[in-house]
Formats: C-alpha cells, sequence, structure tokens
C-alpha cells in the first residue's frame, strides 16, 4: 500500500509542474525589426499552434546565459513570449536573445533550437 502512496505523489507533483510550462502560453507574436524601436510594416506573425508555441518556449527557455556586458547590432526579430519580449538573432547556425527588460544580457539558442526556430520564421 505504501508504494501506491508514493506513486500517487509522484503523479501528482509531476501534473502540478507540468501544468506550470509552455501549457500556459498560447500565443507567440514575431515582428521583424527595422532597428531596436522600429517594428517592420505589416511583419507580425502570430504563432498558435501548441506544437510551434512550444518549440519557442522550449528553445527560449534552454538559452544558455552568456558572460558579460554586450553591444549588439540591430535585431532581426522581437518575439512576444507569453508576459515577455525579446530581441532575436537567428540563423540556421545559432540564435540569440535578449530579453527587452535586460538589455545587458544575451543568452544563446542551441544549435538545434536555432535551427528549429530559424526555419519556422523562413517558412512564413
Amino acid at each position: 500500500m505504501k508504494k501506491m502512496d508514493l506513486v500517487v505523489v509522484v503523479v501528482f507533483a509531476l501534473f502540478l509542474v507540468g501544468g506550470c510550462t509552455s501549457e500556459d502560453i498560447e500565443k507567440v507574436d514575431v515582428y521583424e525589426m527595422e532597428s531596436f524601436t522600429v517594428i517592420k510594416e505589416g511583419s507580425l506573425t502570430s504563432y498558435t499552434d501548441p506544437e510551434v508555441v512550444g518549440e519557442f518556449v522550449n528553445a527560449f527557455k534552454k538559452a544558455k546565459k552568456e558572460p558579460g556586458v554586450v553591444e549588439m547590432i540591430e535585431p532581426e526579430y522581437k518575439a512576444e513570449i507569453g508576459e515577455e519580449s525579446y530581441y532575436l538573432w537567428i540563423c540556421t547556425e545559432y540564435g540569440t536573445i535578449m530579453n527587452l527588460e535586460d538589455s545587458h544580457t544575451t543568452y544563446t539558442l542551441s544549435k538545434k533550437s536555432a535551427k528549429k526556430i530559424f526555419d519556422l520564421l523562413v517558412e512564413d
């Protein structure tokens, strides 16, 4: 009987942790940028497919923080994911993001995530 109690507790804990992930985010808005402050007119693409939203959320969550203060060129994209907004520089080999609330820190996407996000952006 004690094993059954443990299984129930573990399953319940996984349910609680799983409920607070990308499932809460239903849409990702991506804009092409002309500069840090100017969005390219008519460039909004909204992603609502849960699988695509999950790709963005996972890629951004798993991005690796880079050390030091940075000075970046004009961003290619701006991505709005839930309550957060990021600038995005992307190609098939790499991706870099910067949270608009912290313009002194960048994060690097994994090569695999960068390719997935790049492919999503290019196919639209």
